[in-house]
């Protein structure tokens, strides 16, 4: 069996897993689990629980659909698609148990009103940061989605397949997103 490189591309590690090379699964693996693991934590809410088990119920899913994928697009999509899917499908599921969608530390809903802040305050770059990430948990789900997305250089196009909505939506959906986070951000550094 010939061996399989770190720079194969994603399609000929595919091709290898299929054929039975799990090195080619493992470099897959390594390649994205980061970007998945942070796309599906953000999400999701920073709730590292939940996060954990979809992203490992989404590999097991990647693992099972592997051999019958079809390199049409990028890797990447798809797996963030199967991610999402499993991820809305534990919400629906879970309507009426508690899947605590976390916005901060104390799972608490955030204030980004000026009282969250004090106005006068110079504020450090993890702050700021903070305050970004709790502006983005704050978003209606399918806009945080988006933006999040994008996040990971997913390209509209890709993004309204994972989505499963014209690349419009997939646009409006991000315009709507920068400007909700336009005006959280402003209400709340002030």
């Amino acid at each position: 069996m010939e061996e399989t490189k770190v720079e194969s591309g994603d399609g000929e590690l595919i091709a290898a897993f299929v054929k039975g090379d799990e090195k080619a699964f493992e470099l897959l693996y390594c390649r994205y689990k980061r970007q998945l693991y942070g796309f599906l934590n953000h999400l999701i809410g920073n709730n590292p629980d939940e996060a954990d088990e979809v992203f490992e119920e989404t590999w097991l899913r990647v693992l099972q659909k592997l051999p019958k994928y079809r390199d049409e697009g990028k890797f990447s999509a798809w797996l963030f698609r199967i991610g999402r899917n499993i991820f809305l499908d534990r919400l629906r599921k879970n309507r009426n148990e508690s899947i605590t969608i976390a916005l901060d530390a104390e799972n608490a809903p955030v204030q980004l009103g000026p009282e969250s802040l004090e106005p006068d305050r110079d504020f450090e770059l993890g702050e700021l940061e903070e305050v970004i990430v709790r502006a983005v948990a704050c978003l209606p789900l399918e806009q945080r989605e988006v933006f999040l997305l994008r996040q990971q250089d997913l390209a509209f196009k890709e993004i309204a397949q994972i989505q499963e909505c014209s690349i419009n939506t997939a646009l409006g959906r991000m315009q709507y997103a920068i400007k909700n986070l336009r005006v959280s951000l402003k209400t709340g550094l002030r």
